[in-house]
């Protein structure tokens, strides 16, 4: 990392914060799955659905991010590691699923503050992670456990931009 990471940067986040986010996004690599083998094909057609979803979610969040840094530049070297923690959702997502997310549609519109800005990229994290705790109960064993790690990484990511700051 560069000097510009130093403590005195106010655009920055904590080391030890994005630390803990990389290591619980490289977590996230052993915790995918295949699927529902062996439930049946309508527990298993339910699974991809409940994939589709979460995956659509990490699409979307990757072009909020997208469209936050393209709006406010100061704060793309901030919005970095969390941007590729959503990446690397999107991925252990769609790695069963040949046919990808798909784009979500038009770019997110981003406030003229960067304050708020980040706080709408807080507030999508914490939804998206909500609803991929919500749907645990739908979901296979192994898809569950993604889920769950996926929620545990954007509660945290949506706790630790509160502290970016442009």
């Amino acid at each position: 990392m560069s000097a510009g990471m130093s403590s005195g940067v106010s655009t920055g986040v904590p080391r030890r914060a994005l630390l803990a986010s990389c290591l619980l996004a490289g977590a996230l690599t052993g915790c995918t799955s295949s699927g529902g083998a062996g439930a049946g094909g309508r527990a298993a057609a339910g699974a991809a659905g409940l994939r589709r979803r979460a995956a659509r979610a990490s699409t979307g969040l990757l072009a909020r991010y997208d469209a936050t840094a393209a709006a406010h530049p100061a704060l793309a070297g901030p919005l970095t590691p969390f941007r590729d923690i959503v990446a690397a959702h999107l991925s252990a997502l769609t790695e069963a699923d040949t046919g990808g997310a798909g784009p979500e549609g038009a770019a997110p519109e981003v406030p003229g503050e960067a304050s708020r800005a980040v706080s709408e990229l807080a507030t999508a994290e914490r939804q998206a992670a909500d609803e991929r705790m919500g749907a645990l109960a739908e979901a296979p064993p192994e898809l569950a456990r993604l889920l769950a790690a996926l929620a545990a990484a954007g509660a945290v990511s949506a706790h630790l931009l509160n502290e970016v700051r442009a």
